[in-house]
């Protein structure tokens, strides 16, 4: 038993500076690929307009260099040949790792894809899968966002890809709408261009698109009237741009129930309250 751990240090020993050397150079590697994924996610992140291709590049590099610092530190060891063995075998290999890393490499390439496409970048408000919140970061594997009740949540990136992507801040426009009754009696016209002059005082919603009114439906016991204005939807990695444009819908409804009750209209007491978002393009309801 001590001889063989006697034989045991000896081996370590005269491997040592082999070992200590490895170590170095994996450690070089490592460094390197730090800081070339914190160069890409805080420096060029200012120069791009997308800070999602500069944030998965960063990724990309930093894997990159690990996988050619450990190479180099193999060969370092001694073990010359692990190039040249790891080349022959690729076919094989290929095979073998297709299958054991099928989803790995599936999401990885949909994260290019995503990369390149820019179908969204930090701070847009996607849904996906019937997950909806802003972006916070493309990963090699998966896209990081914040749901509206705080939760972080990871979807594969191949989902994305494969499924449908809707973006309601692509172009910071955002059309919001909500549904209030009146009093069959009352004069709906009047109605109308009250709530649009309120509307006009809000330093939030656009002048261009215009807000509009219609009459959605006469029922029974009055009159459904839809209002439908526009906002400038910001996106921010730190804020929350979902929460500020219900925050404005919130202060248009109570200013627009404030005024018809103060202009002496009777209001139902159901009211219906939807949001929809529409393509700048479609700037009419």
């Amino acid at each position: 038993m001590k001889n063989a751990l006697n034989e045991l240090w000896q081996a370590f020993a005269s491997n040592a500076p082999r070992l200590l050397i490895a170590a170095v150079i994996f450690l070089i590697f490592y460094i390197i690929g730090s800081l070339l994924r914190r160069f890409f996610k805080r420096g060029v992140i200012k120069n791009l307009n997308n800070s999602i291709v500069a944030t998965f590049s960063g990724e990309v590099l930093f894997w990159l260099s690990l996988i050619i610092g450990s190479l180099v530190a193999a060969r370092a060891l001694g073990f010359t040949n692990i190039a040249g063995s790891i080349l022959a075998g690729a076919g094989i290999s290929a095979i073998i790792f297709g299958f054991a890393f099928k989803d790995i490499l599936e999401n990885f390439l949909a994260g290019f894809i995503i990369a390149v496409q820019k179908p969204f970048k930090v701070g847009d408000i996607i849904e996906v899968s019937s997950y909806k919140g802003p972006v916070r970061a493309l990963e090699l594997r998966s896209t990081l966002m914040r749901l509206a009740d705080g939760r972080d949540i990871w979807i594969p990136n191949s989902f994305i890809v494969k499924g449908i992507l809707t973006n309601y801040t692509r172009d910071g426009l955002l059309r919001h709408e909500f549904i209030i009754g009146i009093d069959m009696d009352n004069d709906v016209d009047k109605a109308r261009n009250i709530i649009l002059d309120y509307i006009d005082t809000v330093s939030d919603v656009l002048k261009n698109p215009a807000p509009n009114v219609l009459v959605d439906e006469i029922t029974g016991s009055g009159v459904n009237i839809k209002i439908l204005f526009w906002i400038f939807q910001k996106t921010s990695v730190k804020s929350d741009p979902e929460a500020r444009g219900e925050s404005i819908k919130s202060h248009v409804m109570r200013g627009t129930k404030d005024m018809l009750l103060a202009n002496g209209f009777g209001l139902l007491t159901s009211v219906i309250i939807e949001q929809k978002n529409k393509d700048a393009n479609e700037l009419h309801p």
